[in-house]
Formats: C-alpha cells, structure tokens, sequence
C-alpha cells in the first residue's frame, strides 16, 4: 500500500496539478494562445520522444530486473542530453533562418528548452520508478507544480498572465525539477554518471526493436494535435486539446498503476513467457476490478462535463467541446485494457508483435485524421482517435491471448454495457447534475453487485498482485 501511495503521489502531481495548471491559464488566456501553447508542447514532445530513441521503457525493464543494470539510467542521461543540446540549437538556428510571422512556430524552440529539461529529467525519475522509490520525484513534482499554480495566480492578478510568461512559468519549475533530482541521486542513492561506452551500445541496440514502435506510439497521442493546429487552426485546438487533457487526467488511475504492475509482471515473466497458472486468478482478479473502475470513470464525467465546466470557465469551454470529450470518454476503459495488455506483452519481450501494433495503429490514426479533421475538425480527430483505440485494444488482446495468457473480453463489455445502461436511465430522469450523479453512482454499483461482476475475492487478489 506504500507504494500505491508514493506511486499516486508521483501521478496526481504531475497528472492532477499539471492539468490544473494548464485549466487555470486556460481561462484566463485566449483560445489562440492556448491552442498555441497546446501545439508547441505537442510538437516539444513528440519531438523529444523522437531523441528518447525508446530507452526509457528499457532501462526501466532491466534497472528493476537486476540491479547491476544500474549504469543504464547514466548512460541514457548522457544520451538524452546530447540529444537536447543538438536539437535545441538546430531549432534556433531554423527559426532565426526561416523567420515565420506564425506565432505557433516562432515559439516552438522556447516551449522545446521547456520540455527538453523534463526529458533530461526522465532517465534520473525511470532510476528511481525502476526501484519503485516514486515518493522523492512525487515530492519533487508536487512542489513544483504548486509553484507552477502559484506563480499563475499571481500573474493573473497583476494582469501579467500571457503566452511569454506562461514559457517563463514552464522553463523555470522544468530547471527546479531537474536540480532536484540530480541533487537527490547524487546524495541519497548510489546512483553514477559513470558512463561505458560499450554498454551503452547494447543498450541502443536492445531499444532499437522497439523505437518505432515508441516513435508512433506517441503519434497516437499527440499527432492529433498538431494536425488539428495545421489544419483547423489554434482556437479549434483549444477546444480538443482541453478534451484531451480532461481525458487523459481521467486515466490518472491507470498511470499510478502502470509503474506498479510493469515491474511485477517483468518479474514473473523473465524466466518464461508464459504466465503460471497460480497467478492467472490473481491477474484475472485484477483485470476485473480494474475495469469495474474504468468503466464508472467516463459515467461520472460525462454527466459534469457540461454544467461544471460551463461554470468553471464562463461559458468558453463545456458546451462547445462536449461531443470530443464524449467520444474521448469511451476510450478510457479500453486505455486500460491495453495498458494491461502492453504491459504483460513488453514484460514477455514481445518487442516486434507490440512495433506491428504501434506503427498499424499509428499509420490507421495519420490517416484517419487527415480525413476526418478537414470535415468535422475536432471532432473529427475525436472519431479517430476511438476507432484507432478499438484497433489497437483489439490488435494487443489477440497477441496476449495467443502467445502470454488466456485472457476473456467479458469484463470489458459487461462493465461498459453496464454503464452505458446507468447513463441512459439517468439521462432520462432529467434531475439537477449532483443529483443525477448521485443515483448513477448507486445504481451502477447495485447493478454490478446485484449481477455478482465484481466481489471480495476480486478486490483480495487485486490487492495481492499489488503487494507481491
């Protein structure tokens, strides 16, 4: 329970108070700066997922599998801060070159210094998640992100609160995270940036089989975004990437679990590929309580989303976004789903099959959204981004089934079933939205206790995998 705890510690602040951050500015900001903040760091971030050349998920793998991998978390440091600096002056160095009048790129070289600084910190914060130590980065982040709000608020009220200070805002707690972390390394761990060369080329090659897959997996995520502010301009970005970011707060659950079940599953598969029959009740325990939680996630919101944010922020958001956030909504019990999925096939070395999902799925997302955003704009990159979710639930849910464990669709569809039919009978009854979610609430969790799809035992064995 500890480590849940550290493990939600390191999630909420980054997840819960950097969205809060970044929906407070978004108030207070216009749609175009938003959208243009919203594609810098898209852009920022696909292009340092670029420079990562997958070893994030690798060293964490073999960190937590041996402790004499230690040196992998030195040498990707070295790797992503080479990496940085070269990219960082090649932007300016095209900037100052091409001098576009667009704001949305005069800016991106400023929003990279930002996340840049973020990517040099990933390879100390994977040292420690690989060791399951998440309370100091957590410690680290909550602090910093308070700072984030904090120094917000008070250029809101000097009225000083814009694009430029927003950057300031960014580039300054990435430099206090980073400092941090080093700081903390290099006096409470035996952490070394010893680097071996030779190592390191094992390392690159190990990470290689998979850096396609890593390199499109992001494009899931964020390639949406920039096409949205190539094609359909900064405003309509504003309102998907205000969706997007509710959505992806909404899997906050999924990302306190993910550096908790991958290691473990690292564990029970490093000697075989195939998961021993005494623990299939635990992970199938597991896989049901999961989505009895998944499933009750996008029933609450979705009843909220409209009348709470139409307060929250006066009217510019809520309404005008709803149906992206719906259709992003339905994604996240199967966001779930796969992370289980990846997370059992990247622990059974499944490095090749989880490329062919990534790099299918990505292409199938490009496309659609060059289709579907010059129609329907946002909520065309909404419909593409669901139907490439199904895709790659599906794609993972054959692999696993085939080749890890024998794994059953039924949670998945009788949770989603039951909530779709709680949200229609509530919908119905057109009650005030507190209390519409009060008897959703009750209702869904009746019916799934009535109809026995979750009980103690689940909740024990799910609580035993995590504290194995």
């Amino acid at each position: 329970m500890v480590k849940i705890f550290s493990s939600g510690l390191q999630a909420i602040s980054v997840q819960l108070l950097g969205a809060l951050f970044f929906y407070f500015i978004s108030i207070f900001i216009s749609k175009d700066e938003f959208g243009i903040i919203s594609w810098t760091n898209a852009a920022s971030v696909f292009i340092t997922t670029l420079l990562g050349f997958g070893l994030e998920q690798v060293v964490v793998r073999r960190i937590a599998a041996s402790q004499r991998s230690d040196w992998a978390a030195a040498a990707f440091f070295l790797h992503s801060l080479t990496a940085f600096l070269i990219t960082f002056l090649f932007l300016l160095l095209l900037n100052n070159m091409v001098k576009s009048h667009a704001a949305i790129y005069r800016q991106l070289p400023w929003f990279f210094l930002a996340q840049g600084l973020v990517f040099l910190g990933v390879p100390l914060k994977q040292f420690l998640n690989a060791k399951e130590q998440f309370t100091p980065y957590g410690i680290i982040a909550v602090v910093s992100n308070i700072c984030k709000i904090a120094a917000a608020w008070l250029l809101m009220i000097e009225g000083e609160l814009h694009l430029k200070t927003v950057l300031i805002i960014l580039i300054c707690t990435a430099l206090f995270e980073l400092t941090g972390l080093a700081i903390y390394l290099l006096t409470k761990t035996d952490f070394s940036f010893k680097f071996h060369f030779n190592a390191y080329t094992k390392l690159v090659k190990e990470s290689a089989a998979q850096y396609v897959s890593v390199v499109f997996d992001i494009s899931l995520s964020r390639m949406d975004w920039i096409l949205l502010g190539i094609m359909a301009g900064s405003s309509v970005l504003a309102d998907y990437s205000f969706a997007y970011r509710a959505y992806e707060l909404a899997r906050l659950p999924m990302l306190i679990l993910a550096p908790l079940i991958l290691p473990r599953f690292s564990r029970l598969l490093s000697l075989n590929t195939k998961i021993e029959s005494e623990y299939q009740q635990y992970l199938n325990s597991f896989y049901i309580v999961e989505m009895f939680f998944a499933a009750g996630i996008p029933l609450i919101l979705n009843i909220l989303w409209v009348p709470l944010l139409g307060m929250l922020t006066n009217g510019k958001y809520g309404v005008s976004n709803s149906w992206e956030f719906l259709i992003l909504s339905l994604c996240i019990p199967l966001q779930f789903f796969i992370n289980m999925l990846w997370s059992l096939s990247f622990a059974a070395k499944k490095y090749k099959a989880v490329s062919y999902i990534t790099v299918t799925c990505a292409i199938t997302n490009i496309l659609l959204n060059l289709i579907l955003i010059s129609k329907w704009g946002g909520l065309g990159a909404s419909v593409a981004f669901f139907a490439t979710t199904v895709l790659q639930g599906g794609l993972y849910f054959r692999l696993v089934r085939r080749d890890i464990i024998s794994i059953s669709l039924r949670p998945i569809i009788v949770f989603a079933g039951a909530a779709v039919i709680v949200s229609l009978v509530t919908t119905g009854l057109h009650l005030h939205f507190l209390v519409q979610l009060a008897v959703a609430l009750v209702l869904y969790l009746v019916l799934c206790v009535a109809l026995k799809l979750v009980n103690k035992q689940h909740l024990y064995n799910f609580k035993h995998l995590l504290s194995k």
